[in-house]
């Protein structure tokens, strides 16, 4: 149901799977005849869990993002609860304009962690980390890209945990809105929206009739 609509929610860490199933919805929703925005919802911490254990590569934000790039619509963003390191990023790659938090939303970029090491050598210990500075700064350049932010302030930001509530997200060009927005403006966007239902409505039962008919 929340695909018809072109509705993809953002629910759990960036593990593979679902990463996997993010990636698939966007996909699948570029393949519709449609001219309408994508929405994304967005309630994850990213990479890590709540208790900033690392379960997720860098890679899993990004393979979204690439999909979200390859999209011929417009992507709305919308973060309803938490949107963490990558999440954030997912949420400032959104369309300008429509990047969205809601009043009690978080959101907070940081530097990645390197997955845990384990009983690797050193040798391969060495590796990993060079592949986290590589991640970091590809992650640095695409929220400088996405936030009007320079490189320099933005890497500066990430050096520890920056925590952002609506205001301070719109401040930093993380976001460009609080939803909901203006009553007014917000009873003018449902009463369109209840418009297109009931054109949407009208047009089905035609359809309808016409097949009747032969």
């Amino acid at each position: 149901m929340l695909l018809d609509d072109k509705i993809i929610y953002l629910g759990m860490p960036l593990v593979p799977a679902v990463t996997e199933l993010i990636t698939a919805q966007f996909y699948y929703l570029s393949t519709l005849d449609c001219d309408e925005p994508i929405h994304l919802y967005i309630n994850s911490t990213g990479t890590t869990r709540d208790d900033g254990e690392t379960v997720g590569l860098e890679t899993e934000g990004f393979a979204i993002y690439n999909a979200m790039m390859q999209m011929r619509v417009d992507v709305y963003t919308f973060a309803i609860g938490a949107a963490i390191g990558q999440a954030c990023l997912l949420l400032a790659a959104g369309k300008k304009g429509k990047r969205f938090m809601m009043p009690n939303a978080q959101a907070m970029i940081q530097q990645p962690n390197i997955p845990s090491s384990g009983l690797l050598q050193a040798s391969d210990v060495s590796i990993r980390a060079k592949e986290a500075i590589a991640n970091r700064d590809t992650l640095v350049k695409l929220l400088a890209k996405h936030t009007g932010n320079s490189i320099e302030k933005v890497a500066n930001t990430m050096k520890a945990p920056f925590y952002m509530n609506p205001s301070k997200a719109i401040e930093f060009g993380v976001i460009d809105q609080i939803y909901p927005p203006d009553q007014r403006k917000l009873k003018k966007s449902l009463a369109a929206i209840e418009k297109i239902k009931v054109r949407r409505e009208k047009e089905r039962l035609r359809v309808e009739q016409g097949r009747k008919g032969f």
